[in-house]
């Protein structure tokens, strides 16, 4: 049985557990990702203005802690989650409050700093009912920014019941549209994540040669990432025949491999980027060379279609001229030929895969034939059917 004296330091190191450092108590450094106080009142203001325009005396932003569906609330909020659901109340006026299931917690906003109101619950509809109330809106006019495609269905009719007096709307899209147009401070964040993945490239350069494993090469990948500060994100390596992207089995690099990798990372700000980048061990075969030609000029022609004011679809018809003048077609593939980018590393809009308007309620997804906004962000992955060569 253990002493009593040792039971007594456990309790105190329970109290406080930095109570076996003599001295001052562990330094915490802070994040890398919290926005300016400028481009935090930038976007505030931007989503109020959408919110007068619209009627709305509230939205209520949705997240759920994965590369995808987690940049609506990190975008309003600083908080990057990594898990777990969470929502953040912004009112036309007044301060934001976050909430936050017990998974993740409240531990890490907490270290924003700036967001004072903090909220970790097992009912969200209650919670955010009873602050609505407190803030005078409990017949208000709510919009809410997910509804569309991650809000449950569960923490949605919860809250109307607690509040059936408010009028709930969807706001997706009117957020994201918001969110689309990229200060200059966002578009550095996107620069800075750009040249961590091409310096960490560089270096793989080192790591790529017969006989190493998957595996081992992708670890690398991990670890350098990782190392300049990135917060989130995949490494992924394919070879012929590339029937998938794969996170590195126990297969080894051969002398006439044709290698494949991709790199897609949240950068110390949270921004991110997907970066791809084909090797070989020495000259590439002529099929290769001549996919790898048409890859340059479609990707080019997608740029060049990158223009403010044109709609997305554009990007697809420039891609399918260079592709049919190949051979090649786009047409019935569903993975995106582009997308936007930012504090998720997939941003509406994107191409293809938006619906019509008059699908728009069976698939939850919104049109694809919305102009691009000066400062749009966009990734451009590959999207096409090849046909053989023998």
């Amino acid at each position: 049985m253990p002493s009593p004296c040792f039971l007594s330091a456990i309790a105190s190191l329970l109290k406080c557990p930095l109570a076996f450092l003599s001295g001052s108590p562990l330094t915490e450094a802070g994040f890398t990702h919290i926005t300016s106080a400028p481009e935090r009142e930038r976007r505030h203001a931007a989503l109020r203005r959408m919110m007068s325009e619209n009627a709305l005396e509230a939205v209520i932003v949705s997240s759920r802690g994965d590369e995808f569906m987690r940049g609506r609330v990190q975008y309003v909020s600083d908080v990057f989650q990594w898990a777990g659901w969470s929502f953040v109340i912004l009112p036309l006026r007044g301060e934001p409050v976050f909430i936050v299931d017990p998974l993740w917690g409240s531990a890490r906003a907490a270290l924003v700093a700036w967001i004072q109101k903090l909220v970790t619950t097992h009912h969200p509809g209650i919670e955010m009912a009873g602050l609505l109330s407190d803030l005078g809106l409990a017949k208000g006019a709510i919009g809410i920014a997910g509804m569309a495609d991650i809000t449950a269905h569960a923490h949605v009719r919860e809250l109307e019941k607690a509040l059936p007096g408010a009028t709930f709307s969807d706001a997706t899209d009117l957020f994201d549209d918001v969110r689309a147009i990229k200060s200059e401070e966002e578009i550095a964040n996107c620069y800075e994540t750009s040249a961590i993945l091409r310096t960490v490239f560089k270096a793989l350069e080192a790591e790529l040669r017969p006989g190493v494993q998957e595996r081992d090469a992708m670890a690398q990948a991990h670890r350098l990432c990782r190392q300049y500060g990135c917060l989130d994100g995949i490494a992924q390596i394919a070879r012929r025949p590339f029937r998938a992207y794969s996170f590195g089995t126990t297969g080894v690099l051969e002398r006439d491999d044709i290698i494949a990798i991709d790199l897609e990372w949240g950068g110390p700000s949270g921004y991110w980027v997907e970066l791809r980048r084909c090797f070989s061990f020495g000259t590439p075969p002529d099929d290769v060379r001549r996919f790898w030609d048409t890859r340059v000029e479609s990707f080019a022609a997608c740029v060049d279609a990158m223009k403010a004011g044109n709609s997305s679809e554009e990007i697809l018809a420039a891609r399918d001229r260079v592709y049919a003048k190949y051979g090649q077609s786009g047409k019935g593939a569903i993975n995106y030929t582009a997308h936007g980018i930012g504090v998720d590393s997939l941003e509406p809009p994107w191409v293809p895969g938006k619906c019509t308007p008059s699908t728009v309620k069976a698939a939850k997804v919104r049109s694809t034939t919305r102009p691009m906004g000066s400062g749009s962000t966009r990734s451009s992955p590959p999207g096409f059917q090849a046909r053989s060569e023998r």
